[in-house]
């Protein structure tokens, strides 16, 4: 029994690690690549794309082709430095990246033949080309390496923005990729409860229906929203104790990344968006959930709940809010317990500390 375990050991695979600086440049690579895809949507949703060719795919795919580059790269110079096989040069948590990079590659090729059968998508088609979605599960691979990296280790829970800031980044701009992909859900592109725009609607159309499909959309677009911005801070939370200003950094950065489509025409939501995640990173500082599993909790249903509740505020101050008082405040509620209910399955209280939950 020894000598198998002995024997098992001997063969073990010993997994290259990245250094800090290789997730820094990564990193930095990827936001590269995330820019280029948010410009190359602002020409999609503006009607400036004729070809494949254009400057904004450019961005886009130099972006992929650096980070393609670097990450193997790496690879490269470790199995020049260290030798063993390929597999064990990979660094960990950039297995899933590498598989990212093959991944957008083949995108890559299927849109150029794509778009020269088929044309220029725009709209919410563009979102739901097959190429294009395999550009999106190639760049969240890529994007969250850094972040999976991190997370793998059993290190120190407490770390600093410096140790932080790669893991922080990556999986903020995978979150702003899979809200790339997800505009037509975005509820501030919309602002659905808007009275302005609710009259517009049955002015124009005098449908009973179509009113009642504004609010269900509202409905929908809210909470689609909670999760797209509470699961990645859960993720977070659950390996880490964030240093402050997290919150505030990562809504801040989702919305600012999504106005930008719009020209920044709806540019309050990102003061709303701060400002909850201010209110989020207080409360995280003052309860200490990693203490007590309970603050989770507390501190889940608090940011959706600022958010939402200056959303309306806002809507109230400028348009008016169109929906009853019932549908909009239920709104919230519906959008607090659903964050909640996420946060029990994400963070579950460990054996340490289940005497506080």
């Amino acid at each position: 029994m020894k000598q198998n375990y002995e024997e098992s050991h001997e063969h073990a695979v010993i997994r290259a690690e990245a250094t800090l600086g290789q997730h820094y440049m990564t990193i930095l690579l990827g936001t590269w690549l995330l820019l280029g895809i948010f410009v190359d949507g602002y020409a999609h949703r503006h009607d400036v794309l004729e070809t494949f060719f254009t400057p904004w795919h450019a961005i886009l795919y130099s972006g992929f082709i650096a980070s393609a580059c670097w990450m193997s790269g790496i690879v490269y110079r470790n199995r020049v430095r260290n030798g063993g096989s390929w597999m064990s040069c990979i660094p960990r948590g950039y297995g899933a990246g590498l598989c990212g990079v093959a991944i957008f590659l083949c995108g890559g090729l299927i849109d150029m033949v794509w778009h020269s059968i088929f044309g220029i998508e725009k709209d919410t088609a563009a979102l739901l080309s097959p190429s294009h979605l395999l550009l999106l599960v190639g760049s969240l691979l890529l994007l969250s390496a850094p972040y999976q990296a991190a997370a793998s280790e059993q290190g120190e829970r407490n770390i600093g923005w410096r140790l932080f800031f790669p893991s922080f980044l990556s999986i903020t701009l995978a979150a702003a990729a899979a809200g790339f992909f997800l505009m037509y859900t975005w509820m501030f592109h919309y602002n659905l409860p808007s009275a302005k725009s609710i009259e517009w609607l049955q002015r124009e159309y005098g449908l009973w229906l179509i009113t009642i499909n504004n609010e269900h959309r509202g409905l929908s677009y809210i909470l689609i929203n909670t999760l797209l911005f509470m699961i990645p801070l859960f993720l977070l939370m659950k390996r880490w104790i964030m240093p402050m200003g997290t919150m505030t950094m990562f809504l801040v950065t989702i919305n600012a990344l999504n106005s930008s489509l719009d020209g920044f025409r709806h540019y309050p939501v990102i003061l709303i968006a701060g400002a909850a995640g201010m209110a989020g990173d207080l409360l995280y500082r003052w309860l200490r959930p990693y203490e007590r599993a309970w603050g989770y909790r507390v501190v889940a249903g608090a940011v959706p709940l600022m958010l939402w509740s200056l959303y309306f505020l806002w809507m109230h101050m400028t348009a008016g809010i169109g929906w009853e008082v019932e549908l909009w405040t239920g709104a919230i509620v519906q959008a607090v317990l659903a964050a909640i209910a996420v946060s029990l399955l994400a963070i579950s209280p460990s054996p340490r500390n289940s005497r506080y939950a």
